[in-house]
């Protein structure tokens, strides 16, 4: 049996202050950060390592997204929800 991952909690404002510390930690220490929003837990962020395991073992591939074309995407999405 594994020992328990550490886990980190910090609301988004917070962690816009913090990120590099909290890349540092799944970097180098496989540690994650769990980010809340309004107290509800909302995305995490994970070392590479762990999320490359975590996509094999769901049996999940990755497709890289062109970050221009994100970019226009969300874009449009605001456009079309004003």
């Amino acid at each position: 049996m594994t020992a328990p991952k550490k886990e980190h909690q910090e609301k988004i404002a917070d962690f816009r202050n913090s990120m590099a510390d909290a890349i540092e930690r799944a970097r180098y220490f496989d540690e994650t950060t769990v980010l809340t929003s309004r107290g509800k837990r909302v995305a995490v962020l994970v070392g590479m390592d762990f999320y490359e395991r975590a996509l094999a073992a769901l049996g999940e591939q990755r497709v890289l997204v062109d970050s221009t074309a994100a970019r226009d995407v969300n874009a449009a999405r605001n456009i079309t929800e004003s």
